[in-house]
């Protein structure tokens, strides 16, 4: 169990953090479009998968429209953003927002997902909720670079994501 910050108190967030090094965990998401995506898709390709609570959260909103920018600039990277949310807020917000560059994708009929990626919250106020999370990954599945954001009031660290996939972007 570890234990992040929010507004002055603890959470505890459940399962195992993956780091560098590991194998990234087989998963099943339900995209915007309501759309499957698997990890047997992102084989043969560099990915990050950002988990987030709600894009109705303004620091998660803004953390999903930043991440779309860094899509754009690593055009080789696929970008998959992950939360709760069901797949209808999803697509309205990226609508609203003109988010063209990543996947976004929910785990909300995939409880496995945030207990087996050790981003599921346990907190009565967030039950179900994935807290900010971080993982790259190299096209073989692999785990370049892993970050929780020990902070739900913070962002995720950009630069270590860009280093971890792209060092030559500036």
């Amino acid at each position: 169990m570890n234990y992040y910050n929010f507004h002055d108190s603890t959470i505890n967030v459940l399962g195992d953090f993956p780091c560098a090094g590991q194998e990234a965990k087989q998963f099943t998401l339900v995209k915007d479009d309501f759309n499957i995506i698997t990890h047997s898709e992102l084989y043969g390709k560099r990915c990050v998968l950002y988990s987030f609570l709600s894009v109705d959260m303004p620091i998660c909103a803004e953390s999903v429209r930043e991440f779309n920018r860094l899509a754009y600039r690593m055009k080789d990277v696929e970008v998959i953003c992950i939360s709760i949310d069901t797949p209808f807020t999803l697509n309205r917000f990226c609508q609203r927002e003109g988010l063209d560059y990543i996947t976004i994708a929910s785990c909300f009929s995939s409880s496995e997902f945030s207990l087996d990626f050790g981003v599921k919250i346990d907190n009565p106020m967030f039950s179900g909720f994935t807290t900010r999370a971080v993982l790259c990954l190299d096209e073989h599945g692999l785990i370049t670079h892993s970050q929780i954001v020990k902070d739900i009031n913070q962002l995720p660290d950009y630069d270590s994501v860009i280093s971890a996939l792209c060092p030559a972007i500036d």
